[in-house]
């Protein structure tokens, strides 16, 4: 079987552990119709492929593996060039000594294997695959060709449901009768569980119950924890459904699958490191919104309470401020208060806002991106002006020790100057500013870049934050109808 291969010529040892070294790898195979002289041998791990080693055909026309170490067990792969195509094959801690030949013309019809019954059993049912898929096309082709014939057409759907029948008694009979082998791991982790039959109310309840029952057994199939699958192409993809499908898309939800993932990785030491790793990455990296609370949870959790060793001091310290900044920031928190001034230099407390809505919107006068947002923002502010809503602009200009000249009268000039060219009236806007930053609005709200948008609502809990100028009117009305439904639910007037 071949496929295409994209990897990154790195070496990867960081995760590669030692094992027996009196046994050690051998593995060897003849290429027919192969003309280049070398070959790569790769693995996957996680949601990558890496190189593990490269060989020259020996004068025996075999290319061979070998050292006095076991590899890691997983999917291995012999990458072909010039175009990356593969040859897959399986490595069980007592099946690395071995030898194949094939014919790149045809390798899975062509393989021959000689002491690895391991890789026998795979390629036998890839053989089993391919026969299967060509009869399948064979009905797809003359379905295509019954001309609405309805006598036809129900004998091929027949036809073709009796071939997936004969693929799921295959699948099942090789999981039974070898099931500890890395190839039974394959195939049963890619069956999905069966669904019982749920009675209910309506369609809508029935589906529900099959949903929750679905989510609960999701991972029936499959051992998550083993090692060999971390270095397989099917966890992945099975752990990253379930945290970005099959799980509600909301922080709450995916924080709740998170915790249940890792708890079964618990003894997995490598595998629990990998996904620690991956989603604490994918969630910083997130520009979803709201989803910086996912990111909160991994590092309160597990990275700021001992659960990774393997991270240095000083990067553990850098998440872990990191995610006490965010965390009194997330949807759903009450927004920090902050006293700033107003034009007149009074005081002014942003929990002191009566509005049933308050936009606070922090910019800074040479901002390239304020002054793209500056126009939405105005359209935003008049359109909104009547409805309940009130625009807090936190002007970001600041006192400088680098500029003697840059004083505090200064820094008010230039952001009052800068408010007036876009147009951020008084009548619009509850225009402030704190050139001492005395507020600390900086690190509480983690403004690190302008233009920052945060919705709050009456009781100044954050419902939105991080959006566009350009997306406001269209969020706004979103989330103004979404607090009308809410009440109405709740039965508020």
């Amino acid at each position: 079987m071949t496929a295409r291969f994209s990897f990154s010529f790195l070496i990867l040892f960081l995760f590669l552990t030692s094992a027996n070294a009196q046994k050690g790898h051998n593995l060897r195979i003849k290429l027919d119709n192969y003309e280049h002289k070398e070959l790569v041998l790769g693995f996957h791990f996680g949601d990558k492929q890496y190189v593990k080693d490269t060989v020259e055909v020996g004068t025996d026309g075999y290319f061979t593996f070998k050292a006095d170490t076991l590899l890691p067990c997983g999917v291995y792969l012999f990458v072909l060039k010039p175009d990356n195509a593969f040859i897959q094959i399986l490595l069980s801690e007592d099946d690395q000594n071995f030898s194949m030949q094939t014919d790149v013309k045809g390798i899975v019809e062509k393989m021959k294997i000689k002491g690895s019954d391991e890789n026998r059993i795979f390629y036998e049912y890839l053989g089993f695959l391919n026969k299967m898929r060509v009869d399948a096309d064979t009905i797809k082709a003359k379905l295509g060709r019954t001309n609405g014939n309805a006598a036809d057409s129900l004998r091929l759907v027949k036809e073709s449901g009796e071939l997936d029948n004969q693929v799921r008694k295959y699948q099942n009979d090789l999981i039974t009768k070898n099931a500890s082998t890395l190839t039974a791991k394959i195939i049963k982790s890619s069956l999905e569980p069966e669904i019982p039959e749920f009675e209910g109310k309506d369609a809508k309840e029935i589906q529900l119950k099959k949903y929750y029952w679905y989510r609960a057994h999701y991972f029936d199939n499959i051992d998550i924890a083993d090692p060999c699958l971390l270095r397989s192409p099917v966890l992945h993809p099975k752990v990253d459904n379930y945290i970005n499908k099959v799980v509600p898309q909301h922080p709450d939800s995916i924080n709740l699958a998170l915790d249940q993932v890792i708890e079964k990785l618990k003894n997995s030491q490598e595998t629990y490191k990998f996904y620690l790793i991956h989603y604490l990455n994918t969630f910083a990296k997130s520009t979803i919104v709201g989803m910086d609370a996912c990111y909160v949870h991994l590092a309160q959790r597990y990275y700021c309470n001992g659960g990774a060793p393997w991270v240095k001091e000083e990067d553990l310290e850098k998440i872990c401020d990191n995610a006490r900044r965010l965390e009194p920031i997330l949807i759903g928190k009450i927004a920090p208060n902050i006293i700033v001034k107003d034009r007149n230099d009074k005081p002014m407390a942003l929990w002191d806002v009566d509005a049933d809505y308050t936009v606070l919107f922090f910019w800074a006068p040479d901002c390239s991106h304020c002054k793209k947002a500056a126009p939405h923002m105005v359209e935003f502010a008049k359109k909104f002006k009547d409805r309940g809503v009130k625009v807090f602009a936190v002007c970001t200009a600041v006192v400088t020790a680098k500029e003697d000249s840059n004083t505090p009268e200064k820094v008010k000039d230039t952001c009052w100057k800068a408010l007036e060219e876009k147009e951020f009236s008084d009548f619009l806007f509850l225009n402030t500013y704190d050139p001492y930053i005395q507020s600390r609005y900086k690190m509480t709200y983690d403004v690190q870049s302008t233009p920052q948008i945060f919705v709050l609502d009456r009781k100044h809990e954050i419902l939105m934050k991080r959006i566009g100028a350009e997306k406001l009117n269209e969020i706004m009305e979103d989330v103004m109808k979404f607090q009308e439904e809410r009440k109405k639910s709740k039965g508020d007037k």
